[in-house]
């Protein structure tokens, strides 16, 4: 069963907005796609080069949103095909490489509880792949909606925008960094022991 707490859940009206807009001037889903990566690598840039984490939060929001944007189009129009569905998912991953990579590069000189801030984003980079990795790999056992755990990839940049948005006004950014981290493990890990007991249960 999925989790019944989602935050596209949040957003789906103004996404179902934002997609009727898109499809009014005339874009296409994979172009949507695009705009979504070009969101994340400006959240890139205002964070790395401008250190703003007001403008940092609000390109991640729309990379958020136009994550959604996306496939709401592409079911509106009837264009949602495996190989658009491949794309976005590929996108997806790359953006969030993209925003990720931004952290590791702003955290590059930090200490937090005498441990080098880097450590604690790769830790936190690669608990998200599993987390998505995860997801993926049960769906090609099973039928069925897997999305469970608290962080999956919609509470991941919305966390990172909350965050960043109170640490632009009150700083403590590592600190939020620190709590993600572990709550992105505590995710793949409960994401892990759920989809072993299902393909246990398959199996017997």
């Amino acid at each position: 069963m999925p989790s019944r707490f989602r935050v596209r859940y949040i957003f789906r009206p103004l996404v179902k907005l934002i997609a009727r807009g898109a499809n009014k001037i005339g874009l296409s889903p994979n172009m949507v796609t695009c705009l979504m990566l070009v969101f994340a690598c400006m959240s890139f840039m205002f964070l790395v080069i401008f250190t703003n984490y007001l403008l940092f939060s609000i390109f991640v929001f729309c990379t958020g949103i136009f994550d959604g944007v996306d496939g709401a189009l592409a079911r509106m129009t009837g264009k949602a095909t495996k190989k658009g569905a491949f794309f976005d998912s590929t996108m997806d991953r790359v953006s969030e490489f993209v925003i990720f990579f931004a952290l590791l590069l702003h955290f590059w000189n930090f200490l937090f509880l005498g441990i080098d801030m880097k450590l604690f984003v790769f830790i936190l980079f690669l608990g998200s792949i599993m987390i998505s990795y995860s997801r993926a790999r049960i769906e090609n056992f099973s039928d069925g909606d897997f999305d469970i755990g608290l962080m999956a990839r919609s509470e991941r940049l919305f966390y990172l925008v909350i965050t960043s948005l109170i640490s632009f006004f009150f700083g403590y950014f590592e600190f939020f960094v620190f709590i993600f981290m572990w709550l992105v493990i505590l995710t793949a890990f409960y994401r892990f022991i759920n989809f072993k007991r299902i393909l246990k249960s398959m199996t017997n």
